[in-house]
């Protein structure tokens, strides 16, 4: 911003609620700053936090760069960083606190400053991963969007996959990942794309929360009331739900000719008759009652 002597642009896609082009890494890095040091932590979580408290905190954001805060979306995109950051803030400062003594000894973990020891606890959760990447500060979809793919495509992730994991010199990242490419590669040639996107192969071989972790999103469940829903829907369409309700009804009316042929419920036909009957005697009863009373 220094040298260029104006605000830094931001890209945003709202679908998977990240930042895409090139200053990702510092606007992911503003926002853990911002709410560090101007947001109260007396709040469980983010979404609980009041919206009179967010908005100034977003505000401070277009000191750095070129964003519209006004607009809802990017608020969305904003607050799922914020989100984010409030969780990891709130579970280093739980640490501390119990490591300092917690409830037990309160007026110790009162008067003690927290140790910084993020640089040590992230070493030790990039130790804990199970599937390494070459990507490095550069997030997944940023890498699948300069590549010139749309995220909204259900092919193309795989390449992106496999590029952030091999290299020419090193090979894989891990021996096993070599295995895992080949389970993907084979159900791309099983399944066509309609049937099976790249980011569905990817979320069955490495699960669903390796996903979510590497920056792809889950596809989107797309509800339709026409007939040809997209394959990556996982609602059924108009014309499912209807022969559903037909297939109800028929199972109904075959249980309603079982109960009825076993004389546990009348016909239909004669218990309305019986209930026309009843009221109409009722009905008469009371026309008889009222004459002799003389009212």
């Amino acid at each position: 911003m220094k040298a260029s002597k104006k605000r830094l642009p931001v890209d945003f896609n709202f679908q998977s609620r990240r930042v895409i082009n090139v200053n990702d890494s510092s606007f992911m890095h503003e926002c853990g700053y911002i709410l560090r040091n101007n947001c109260s932590l007396q709040y469980k979580e983010w979404r609980h936090v009041p919206n009179k408290e967010k908005s100034p905190l977003r505000h401070k954001l277009t000191t750095l760069f070129d964003i519209d805060v006004e607009n809802s979306d990017v608020c969305k995109v904003i607050d799922s960083y914020m989100a984010r950051a409030w969780r990891g803030y709130r579970a280093e400062l739980h640490v501390d606190f119990k490591d300092m003594g917690g409830p037990e000894e309160l007026a110790k973990a009162k008067s003690t400053p927290p140790r910084n020891e993020t640089a040590k606890k992230r070493v030790m959760a990039r130790a804990k991963r199970k599937v390494n990447s070459k990507n490095g500060s550069k997030s997944t979809i940023r890498y699948h969007v300069e590549r010139g793919l749309s995220l909204d495509s259900s092919s193309g992730q795989l390449e992106t996959w496999r590029l952030t994991h091999y290299d020419a010199e090193k090979v894989w990242e891990t021996p096993d990942l070599a295995a895992k490419y080949e389970e993907m590669m084979k159900l791309r040639n099983e399944h066509s794309v309609e049937a099976m996107s790249d980011k569905s192969i990817i979320e069955k071989v490495l699960g669903r929360n390796s996903v979510r972790l590497n920056g792809w999103g889950r596809d989107p469940v797309i509800a339709s009331n026409t007939p040809g829903m997209t394959q990556n829907s996982k609602r059924p369409t108009y014309d499912e739900l209807v022969d559903t309700v037909i297939k109800v009804n028929g199972r109904c009316a075959i249980m309603e000719q079982a109960l009825i042929e076993k004389n546990i419920m009348p016909p239909p036909s004669i218990a309305g008759a019986s209930q026309v009957d009843t009221s109409g005697a009722s009905q008469g009863d009371t026309f008889e009652c009222s004459a002799n009373t003389g009212e």
